[in-house]
């Protein structure tokens, strides 16, 4: 088995992504710990130790870090597979809900690779799963693609921070509604055995970005179209909310 006794570390076992890809790395014969809010869903397996916790707090993504080494004694391979999709919500005024988008995409995972790379000096993969929304600006999803922009810039130039001591992995997903989690969850899994700097979840993802290189004016066509797709999902929703009954009395 190419991962017989690996031991990985996996945040967030119960999403979509996650329900996919841990029973992939079970199979080959790693010895898991999870960390996620829900760990009740997640079914039981020899080789899996679950915590639960919540992702979006830097300081319990450190107790799980802590955790998987006393369970596991050291940590081969880190997925960090934890974030907030937000969409059009630019416009509203929440603070509570500005606060938690920030922590759960990029204090959080910032603070869990800074402390992993305190703990184990060398050797470690950390692998990173986000969206494909982040290669230019996209209506609708400001705030979503400002925190994992601010977690791109961190990623990066960390990365060549630290040298050769640590491996870093980034698997781009297509943007929710378009990804597969099967797909996404092989994508990692190939990424676990044979590290890459990056992997996208669909080969015409590399069509797109080289098209968006050496063509940038399709850019403009592109914000156009979610510009429309984001005027006729508040349309959708104005049109919802008039025919949902009054509660008044």
């Amino acid at each position: 088995m190419k991962l017989s006794s690996k031991k990985i570390v996996l945040s967030s076992g119960s999403s979509p992504l996650g329900k996919e890809l841990l029973p992939m790395l079970l199979a080959e014969g790693a010895l898991v710990v999870v960390g996620d809010s829900n760990p009740e869903e997640i079914p039981n397996h020899p080789n899996l130790q679950k915590y639960k916790i919540d992702p979006s707090k830097p300081d319990q993504m450190e107790r799980l870090i802590e955790s998987a080494i006393e369970t596991l004694d050291k940590i081969d391979v880190f997925i960090l597979n934890s974030e907030q999709i937000s969409y059009a919500e630019d416009e509203n005024d929440d603070w509570n809900k500005l606060k938690s988008l920030f922590h759960s995409n990029t204090l959080a995972p910032i603070r869990t690779v800074q402390r992993l790379t305190n703990l184990i000096s060398v050797g470690l993969h950390i692998i990173v799963v986000s969206s494909d929304l982040t290669k230019g600006p996209t209506p609708g999803f400001g705030l979503y693609g400002s925190s994992k922009s601010a977690l791109d810039y961190f990623w990066d130039s960390f990365r060549k921070q630290v040298g050769r001591e640590f491996r870093f992995s980034r698997v781009i997903a297509l943007e929710p509604k378009q990804s597969d989690p099967k797909r996404l969850a092989k994508s990692v899994l190939s990424s676990v055995v044979r590290p890459k700097k990056k992997r996208y979840e669909h080969f015409f993802q590399w069509g797109n970005r080289f098209f968006f290189k050496f063509f940038p004016f399709l850019d403009f066509f592109r914000s156009l179209a979610y510009s429309f797709r984001l005027k006729q999902e508040k349309k959708k929703k104005i049109s919802s909310n008039e025919l949902n009954p009054s509660t008044e009395n």
